[in-house]
């Protein structure tokens, strides 16, 4: 009876958005041509039960497929599920690891609660292409988990799904340990999983009826997540205003760490304030030109560079400044430490070479590990709680309304 009860506990300790769920299927889609290539394609749709992890252990073994036949060819799992069993979920994410797939929600489809925890564990194509055994650490390379365009992914912390009735206290108990052991999991395989363990909080709303959607820019950012919608690119005579510059900015400082931007504006808002009031009291002129431009040189051809303070340094002695290159066909955000825009500059020099200031020792550096990551996208010129879907919009709001900064 004892041993029954124990049972029922681990399956109260579920993430679940729907009473009306079944048991996940995993089914083998075949391969076909992906964004970059042919990729085998599985889906996992259902609840989340016991033992799942191993099923799709098993489907991948059924398909005859795998990373030593074509270390180059991508194998991809979409997720539609309303959640089940926390452990499972973290099983599920650290499976897909060691099984080297990649992990997308497709336009239609959600996944929530303990799907939504498996999703974290998309992976690139494996350095090494032999599969890593249970015993062994989870594989370093970068993550790989894309939203699609009208997909759905929410978190949810684990909690119990009780019906009314009189419980044993060592029962309930269980429960309990169950369900914070399963976040200490979490937590301990965070970093494996490309997680800041500092932000993992967002992921674990405390109530049943709230949940964390990540359909906004600030989620995707500081989750690593590929969204999906290349409707709205950056292209090389592209106009950006002020604001635009700002999120850029921001965003990029905090997302290129994976951590949320959130907080950064208010922090950027205090610093900026914080040189404009020093700059007065000095009555250095500096006031004036908190935000800039500046005429520099990129190689043979001409390009400028917009700045501003966003920040403190950790000694809290100069500010952390943001500068923000339209570049020759791709705009980046680069920082660096200085006390007055004359420090700022002054590496400069006479050749007033773009170049060789980005890659100087006093560069900040901030990266993702992967220059395709750090690239700049649209989703970074717009506030980070700006819903992925209204991006488009905001851009176009910005443009519309703002004056296009220029060194002229």
């Amino acid at each position: 009876m004892r041993y029954s009860a124990i049972l029922v506990v681990a399956l109260l300790v579920a993430l679940s958005v729907t009473s009306k769920s079944h048991a996940a299927e995993v089914i083998f889609e075949g391969i076909k041509d992906g964004q970059i290539g042919p990729e085998v394609r599985f889906r996992f749709e259902g609840e989340i039960l016991e033992g799942d992890s191993d099923r799709v252990a098993q489907a991948l073994r059924d398909s005859a497929i795998s990373h030593q036949d074509d270390p180059w060819r991508r194998i991809v799992i979409a997720l539609d599920s309303p959640g089940g069993l926390f452990h499972e979920g973290i099983n599920l994410a650290t499976s897909f690891r060691r099984l080297g797939l990649a992990t997308v929600v497709r336009a239609g489809d959600g996944c929530y609660s303990a799907c939504a925890i498996a999703f974290l564990g998309g992976v690139d194509l494996p350095k090494d292409p032999t599969p890593v055994g249970e015993g062994e650490p989870l594989p370093s390379q970068k993550p790989s988990r894309s939203l699609e365009k009208g997909a759905r992914l929410g978190f949810h912390a684990p909690y119990l799904s009780i019906s009314d009735g009189n419980y044993e206290a060592g029962l309930v108990q269980d429960a309990y340990r169950a369900a914070v052991l399963g976040i200490a999991r979490l937590i301990a395989v965070a970093d494996q999983l490309y997680i800041v363990p500092a932000e993992l909080p967002w992921l674990l709303a405390p109530d049943r009826d709230e949940m964390y959607m990540a359909d906004d820019v600030d989620a995707v950012g500081f989750l690593g997540i590929e969204y999906a919608d290349y409707s709205y690119q950056i292209r090389e005579s592209y106009g950006f205003t002020q604001s635009m510059i700002l999120n850029g900015c921001v965003n990029r400082y905090y997302h290129l760490q994976r951590r949320s931007s959130v907080a950064g504006f208010a922090v950027a808002l205090s610093a900026f304030n914080e040189f404009v009031e020093g700059s007065r009291l000095m009555e250095n002129g500096e006031d004036a030109i908190a935000f800039g431009v500046r005429r520099t040189m990129q190689g043979t051809a001409p390009t400028w560079l917009a700045y501003m303070p966003i920040g403190k340094t950790e000694d809290g002695d100069r500010f952390v400044w943001c500068l923000f290159s339209p570049g020759v066909g791709s705009p980046t955000t680069f920082y660096k430490p200085g006390g007055t825009i004359e420090e700022l500059f002054s590496e400069l020099g006479e050749k007033n070479d773009l170049w060789s200031y980005t890659s100087s020792q006093t560069t900040i550096q901030r990266s993702t590990g992967d220059w395709i990551d750090d690239m700049m996208r649209a989703l970074d010129l717009v506030p980070p709680q700006t819903k992925l879907e209204d991006v488009v919009r905001q851009l176009e709001a910005y443009q519309a309304t703002q004056v296009v900064v220029s060194a002229e």
